[in-house]
């Protein structure tokens, strides 16, 4: 069954990743979050302990605790030791008068340490300073246990004989600001900006500075400039580093600037030490930036301040014993040991004549704390925090859903729709409950990362995928404005060359045990991310993802994939379209159940504007088949955060226009930055195809950085030969897609840019059962009439006998080589293509069985060879599930014998959004032309002979016309009628003629025209408002028509005598797919049901629409007296 967050407490701490923990400490009990941002001693009063709501009534002191981590970051390698769970620390409490009672001047003292740390370099001899990459504080939980005893501080006393005496000791300072990260990628973030203001100062303290040791400098800076340029570092106006920075190149994939570190050393001369920067650049609009200062230097061992830290690598040896004397104290300074910051020691010192002695074994580099007075840290309250329990979750655990708190509830309705339609054993969990069991608090990756491989390593564990639901954001600190840092990324090292730096969601499914750093690891799960940003998106995404499994969803676009390419514009030749051909034919060759669509831009006259080349005519065909659907739209080409290619064929409008709803494709895009979800200050091309409420995709496999088209090929190559692939017996989930697809494509940083945007539990639109022919004969001859059937089947070829609903069977003409132009830096390349639909109907399946009739028509190309018949079906009974399949063993060509000739033209019928529309009527600028087709042989749809393919014609401008051959269907079991359903986008408003030509098969035609007015549909407008008959004696219809289709509008006619006395009112809402409404029916009578007199009378009718808007007409009306 679905799992549920069970927290029991359980006291057992490791120091390792040990997963044998069962339970966390968070499991009873309350437990009161507290943060810190600094080394040192922090104390708790009474007064704290009551604002944070805990009752002090007899309050026994040995049950206070303080749990918690300390500073900073996890390791990212999976081997390195880690707490597991919280730990808890040794603290003092002062009870003043010794009852054992915590009162009002009682107060808890404790050691905590900031989020960020000092790493002792064993080469450099060195301390540097790590950052917190993810947290500014760090965190620790305070509870009270009736039944345990806390710990607390012990003494330390060593009696051993000391053979180093410190009277001296290392110490280091650090100037560090994070203003800037420079190409918003990468983990590196700078501070000062050398441009208008070229030099800067700092000051650092150095109280009791050795003036007979070296400081040593390590200054860390780059600069973004087309010539060499350099950095010169002062002390006191004197130079003593000179760092020369090489020049950038003018080139968009080469490093947007460069960077360098450099030490130097010297002789301070003051406890001041003033160092100055100066940036020289010979040209310019150069830039610099400073990353840190760093020093590290020897101070006296002299008592400064309240709290003073001091360690010394002098001393440290194995079995060295050193005495430390302390001066400038006196006899109520407190030593403690907190080298290990859980349990930290108070030490005995001895006291004389102002200086403080101890001895301490020195084999491992030892840190110390000296304090003196009564002035402490005062840690921040965060809030009490609800129990939980993550230790306590089984191996069961088969999905994982991360979501932000602000998400929940849509995070909550997708896990239980996963587990409803496929028994998926879920889970649903926020950051902050990942962060308190395992990083204390903080927010880190590597916590993330450690609980998902506490699952991972669990017995018979299950986990399998993994849904981050919400955006993230390459600032994880929220130092930029409209951050969207809901659930943390990983950011790459690189953090200036823009093909080098990558953000990623694999770092979380690096779950095995030497992996965490990139080192040829290899993801071990499936990885989704959903980057809503807020409720109304989450649940826009949860319903897309509902709908797709629904009955509105069902259709022949599960057949279609759709291969999209650039053309080579100045340099690139054929490479894009040459790479989406060679995908686009491993598909036709080897799931032949698909049909494939090209869209290769050198297919497209390109036209000339002001803002370079464009291809409305690819544009408005991309346009056309994602409103139609397709399982995967396949792109390969330059594109960015805006859209795909310099043409412009995909763009933000565009996406945002589509209403495809209920046939949403799978995108993969092999093209630069299209999905880049991390930068809160866009929301990307890829980001809005996903979350596009009404239409787009249902996800993405998708590039967030630059990436190069040879390895983008070759991850491209793994997805394709994944995608249709079972595995164990079971068509995949997304997430089984994109964990072998990472897999069989590498390691390489160009991978990485590759993410999965949307949900891995989602299985694609793979239909069910199977569909094969049973009967049909070798050759199929021009105006022959040819009957087919075919059978439902399971994967062991036995027919699905309770299969009972309709099948779409579209029989193709054999494939055809077409050739691109050979536009810009192209070359003509020749590319085969199977798209001359001969017939394209529908057929009853009964106890699945069906058969189907038409007439090839006259235009197939007589040559002899392999056609195709593609077969999709759905079943209409309570059991959701469908079939596809193909058939290409018949021969198409020649001329039939016996034919039985048709001399008459076709019937057309015309109108737009439904049959209630009337020519002449109005509509808004994006009507659907509908039209109806019938003829005794069937229609012409196989678009091989010139001139015959059906076409619409827009306001007779004939060098554009509309080709709708792929837009027809023959109506269910009858091959003589049809329907064409064709949108119009953007059109202008006024008056506009269409009139549509087609042919029958044996290619006798017929033409039809209808008018209509054009009005913008953010003005709402009614007209055409009329009765029928009138005059009339006893029953009326009203119609009228508007310019806002598939809206609900609510109606209120009213009938008003000449007096202006109302005498009927007539209140409706009605939700059509049209611009006419009508009939609303009135019997003269009034709103009592009593017929009123013959007369003269007004209607007055005034619509809503559901935003808001309003229009109203009038007509008079006259009704005339009963026979």
């Amino acid at each position: 069954m679905r799992r549920k967050l069970v927290l029991v407490l359980y006291s057992f701490i490791v120091t390792v990743f040990v997963y044998s923990q069962n339970d966390s400490y968070f499991d009873n009990g309350d437990w009161y979050k507290i943060s810190v941002e600094n080394d040192g001693i922090h104390r708790l009063t009474y007064s704290d302990l009551s604002s944070f709501g805990i009752n002090l009534n007899n309050l026994n002191i040995s049950s206070i605790r303080i749990f918690g981590n300390g500073g900073g970051m996890l390791s990212k390698l999976n081997s390195d030791p880690r707490y597991d769970d919280i730990v808890e620390n040794a603290i003092e409490i002062v009870d003043l008068n010794n009852n054992e009672i915590f009162e009002s001047e009682d107060y808890i003292l404790f050691y905590a340490q900031s989020p960020n740390r000092w790493k002792f370099d064993n080469t450099t001899q060195q301390f540097n300073f790590i950052p917190h990459l993810y947290s500014e504080k760090t965190y620790y939980f305070l509870t009270i246990s009736e039944s345990e005893i806390g710990k607390r501080v012990s003494q330390y006393n060593f009696n051993g004989t000391p053979g180093y005496f410190v009277n001296s000791f290392n110490s280091y300072a650090i100037h560090e600001q994070e203003l800037v990260n420079l190409i918003g990628s990468g983990n590196s973030w700078y501070g000062e900006k050398f441009e208008f203001q070229n030099s800067y100062s700092f000051n650092f303290k150095a109280p009791n500075i050795s003036f007979n040791s070296p400081v040593y400098l390590r200054t860390e800076v780059a600069a973004r400039s087309l010539s060499p340029s350099n950095f010169k570092v002062y002390l006191d106006n004197n130079v003593i580093q000179t760092i020369n920075i090489d020049n950038i190149l003018p080139d968009y994939a080469t490093e947007y600037a460069k960077r360098k570190s450099q030490t130097a050393n010297f002789i301070a001369s003051q406890d001041e030490i003033n160092i100055g920067i100066t940036y020289f650049s010979s040209i310019p609009n150069s830039i610099g930036w400073l990353d840190c200062i760093q020093l590290n230097f020897r101070r006296d061992l002299i008592m400064i301040g309240n709290q003073m830290h001091f360690r010394d690598i002098d001393s440290k040896g194995v079995g060295n014993i050193s005495e430390f004397q302390v001066s400038s104290t006196n006899s109520s300074l407190k030593i403690y040991d907190v080298s290990d910051p859980i349990n930290i020691k108070l030490i005995n010192s001895t006291y004389i004549n102002g200086e403080s002695r101890f001895t301490a074994s020195t084999d491992t580099l030892k840190e110390f704390l000296a304090i003196t007075g009564d002035m402490f840290f005062s840690p921040s309250f965060e809030g009490k925090i609800v129990n939980q329990n993550l230790h306590a979750l089984d191996g069961d655990i088969e999905y994982v859903i991360i979501s932000h708190p602000d998400f929940l509830q849509a995070a909550n309705r997708l896990a239980d729709f996963h587990f409803q339609t496929s028994n998926l054993n879920s889970i649903v969990i926020t950051p902050d409950q990942i962060y308190n069991e395992f990083s204390s608090g903080a927010q880190d990756v590597s916590a993330i990362r450690d609980f998902l491989r506490m699952l991972y390593l669990r017995d018979n564990s299950s986990l399998k995928y993994v849904l981050l639901f919400g955006d993230g954001s390459y600032d994880p600190k929220d130092r930029i404005a409209n951050n969207t840092n809901y659930i943390p990324t990983y950011q790459s090292i690189s953090s200036l060359h823009p093909t080098t730096t990558y953000v990623t969601d694999d770092f979380y499914g690096l779950l095995d045990e030497n992996e965490g750093l990139f080192q040829n690891d290899l993801v071990d799960i499936g990885i989704g991310r959903i980057p809503v940003s807020s409720l109304e998106e989450a649940d826009n995404a949860v319903n897309k993802i509902k709908s797709y499994y629904s009955l509105d969803s069902f259709g022949e676009w599960r057949n279609i994939v759709a291969f999209v390419a650039d053309d080579g514009d100045a340099y690139d030749g054929n490479t894009h379209m040459w790479q989406a051909d060679s995908l686009a034919n491993i598909v036709d060759d080897t799931y032949k159940t698909i049909n494939i669509e090209k869209f290769y831009l050198d297919d497209y006259t390109q036209i000339s504007t002001p803002g370079g080349p464009r291809s409305p005519d690819m544009q408005e065909d991309i346009n056309y088949r994602i409103q139609k659907g397709a399982l995967l739209v396949n792109y390969t080409g330059h594109g960015g955060e805006l859209g795909w290619t310099q043409e412009r064929i995909l763009e933000l409008d565009q996406i945002n226009s589509w209403t495809n709803q209920h046939r949403l494709p799978l995108f993969m895009t092999a093209t630069c930055k299209f999905s880049r979800f991390d930068d809160p200050e866009i929301k990307s091309a890829g980001e809005q195809v996903l979350l596009n409420p009404n239409g787009g995709a249902i996800a993405l496999l998708s590039t967030t950085r630059l990436v190069y088209s040879s390895p983008n090929y070759n991850l491209n190559t793994k997805f394709i030969k994944t995608l249709f692939e079972k595995q164990n017996g079971e068509t995949p989930r997304l997430g089984d897609i994109f964990k072998q697809t990472k897999i069989l494509s590498g390691t390489a940083v160009n991978n990485r840019n590759f993410s999965l945007l949307g949900d891995p539990a989602l299985k694609l639109a793979y239909p069910t059962y199977n569909i094969v022919t049973t009967s049909i004969v070798d050759t199929l001859n021009a105006l022959m009439e040819v009957t087919i059937s075919g059978e439902i089947q399971n994967d062991d070829s036995i027919r699905v006998s309770d299969f009972n609903g309709i099948v779409y069977p579209t029989v193709f003409d054999k494939k055809i080589i077409q050739t691109t132009l050979g536009q810009e830096s192209c070359t003509e390349m020749p590319y085969r293509i199977q798209k001359n639909i001969i017939y394209k109907g529908q057929a009853t399946v009964a106890n699945g069985v069906f058969s189907f009739s038409f007439v090839v028509p006259k235009d197939i190309n007589y040559e002899y060879g392999n056609g195709k018949i593609s077969y999709y079906a759905v079943n209409e009974g309570n059991n959701l599930f469908d079939a596809n399949g193909y058939d290409d063993s018949f021969i198409i060509g020649g001329s039939a014998s016996g034919i039985n000739y048709d001399y008459e033209d076709p019937n057309i019928e015309l109108f737009l959004n439904n049959e209630n529309f009337v020519s002449g009527g109005i509509t808004d600028e994006n009507p659907t032309l509908i039209a109806f087709l019938s003829d005794l042989s069937g229609i012409n749809t196989v678009g091989n002979g010139i001139g015959h393919d059906i076409v619409a014609i827009l306001d007779d401008n004939y060098s554009n016309p509309f080709v709708l051959n792929d837009f027809y269907q023959a109506s269910q079991d009858d091959y003589t009628e049809g329907k064409i359903e064709f949108p119009f986008y953007n059109l202008s408003p006024g008056k506009h003629t269409l009139s549509l030509k087609a042919w029958d098969v044996f290619n006798n035609s017929a033409e039809a025209t209808i008018t209509f007015f054009v009005n913008d549909s953010d003005n709402f407008f009614i007209s055409n408002f009329l009765n029928y008959p009138n005059p009339f004696s006893q029953v009326t219809q009203f119609y009228f028509e508007h310019n806002q289709t598939d809206r609900i509008l609510s109606i209120d006619l009213n009938i008003y005598s000449v007096s202006g006395m109302r005498v009927a009112n007539i209140n409706k809402t009605i939700n059509e797919n049209g611009y006419r409404i009508g009939p609303i029916n009135w019997s003269a009578r009034d709103n009592v049901g009593k017929k009123i007199p013959a007369g003269i009378y007004l209607a007055n009718l005034h619509v809503n629409t559901e935003n808001g808007n309003f229009a109203s007409k009038s007509i008079p009306i006259i009704l005339l007296p009963e026979k």
